[in-house]
């Protein structure tokens, strides 16, 4: 195995999903979740943007992206480790997927082996902080 210094996205992700084989649907699925909720939320996300490393014309491509790879793949995204590491972490489309990742950490879901694993493997902040609750 490689250190973990020198793992892509794609070793982290595949290494994940085999260490936790059993939360992969959820993991899966709260991804999804994440999808649908920027989706309809476009509007309020657009009025509270002020992420300076990407636009959210670029966030919301990388939304579709992951929209499609969920119509494209359905369960095969959670039954196979590699399909989950291949179509949601490939290129920069792992940046929603680890936002996502980081997101589902706060939630109580995610018990305390899950939640280090995702931080040891792709740290503790995420990349969009924008509130979804709210109404703007």
């Amino acid at each position: 195995m490689k250190p973990l210094d020198k793992m892509s996205n794609l070793d982290r992700a595949y290494l994940l999903a085999q260490l936790f084989p059993d939360d992969l649907k959820q993991l899966t699925e709260f991804i999804k979740t994440e999808v649908e909720r920027f989706t309809e939320k476009k509007e309020c996300v657009y009025s509270q943007w002020t992420e300076g490393l990407i636009t959210a014309e670029f966030w919301y491509r990388l939304v579709d992206n992951c929209k499609r790879t969920f119509a494209n793949n359905g369960t095969r995204l959670y039954r196979n480790p590699r399909t989950f590491r291949d179509q949601l972490f490939d290129s920069y489309d792992a940046l929603f997927s680890i936002n996502a990742l980081i997101h589902f950490t706060e939630e109580t879901a995610c018990s305390k082996k899950l939640k280090y694993a995702i931080y040891s493997l792709f740290g503790d902040s995420r990349l969009v902080m924008i509130d979804l609750n709210s109404e703007s």
